[in-house]
């Protein structure tokens, strides 16, 4: 009896928590007056797209960087093998970003090696100062493995979204998709947290996947770096 009511409590307090996993996963920095660049990571590509249009606009910085080697397979059927890093770049365009201040790095199919890219991308440049922008729920990971990345060159990093966090009030979990949303990047949250995150704060040496980068200015206008 003393176990099942260990068990009974453990899942009790699993349950009062549920509700609140997406405060868990979102983090959003007070940005600074201006930063190098603006990174875009892959996924949700339009709304992250449309976001850094918004701040490019503003003046947070004065690049866009996008990332992604993946090539969707609706993209490819229809003959338009476009990668997350292009694909990015080009909505980010019809959005207003000028190709000019547009970088495509074609490398990165996870969260971890995007970060890798970016860093990499980063040593060569000597932009160090990166707003990233992103999910809220995929925010807390995100940023962690971007902060990770550019910690041995110095680098900063601020994350911000531009959608709002589900709320505990709204039954997010009630609803297919945020229900699945949340769930995968709880579990991602939680890979990451022993694979990457704790050897990196105990000074241990985490997977450090080879990002293979080769930057590249948007297609339509070549920009020397």
């Amino acid at each position: 009896m003393r176990r099942f009511g260990q068990i009974l409590m453990v899942l009790s307090i699993g349950l009062l928590a549920f509700p609140y996993l997406p405060d868990l996963l979102s983090r959003s920095d007070q940005l600074p007056p201006t930063a190098d660049a603006l990174y875009v990571f892959p996924g949700k590509l339009e709304t992250r797209a449309k976001c850094s249009a918004r701040l490019f606009r503003q003046g947070l910085a004065p690049l866009v960087v996008f990332t992604g080697s993946r090539i969707r397979p609706e993209l490819r059927a229809i003959g338009m093998p476009y990668s997350d890093a292009e694909l990015g770049a080009k909505l980010a365009a019809r959005a207003g970003v000028p190709t000019s201040a547009e970088i495509i790095i074609p490398a990165g199919r996870s969260t971890w090696a995007d970060a890798a890219a970016v860093s990499q991308w980063a040593e060569q440049t000597g932009n160090r100062r990166i707003i990233a922008v992103t999910s809220p729920s995929h925010a807390r990971r995100a940023g962690e493995s971007l902060r990770i990345a550019l910690e041995p060159l110095g680098g900063k990093v601020w994350v911000t979204t531009c959608e709002r966090s589900y709320s505990d009030i709204s039954g997010w979990w009630w609803h297919e998709k945020p229900l699945i949303e949340v769930t995968n990047e709880t579990i991602k949250l939680g890979l990451y947290l022993f694979k990457y995150f704790l050897p990196s704060w105990l000074s241990l040496t985490p997977d450090s996947p080879s990002a293979g980068v080769d930057p590249q200015p948007a297609p339509s206008e070549k920009k020397s770096q």
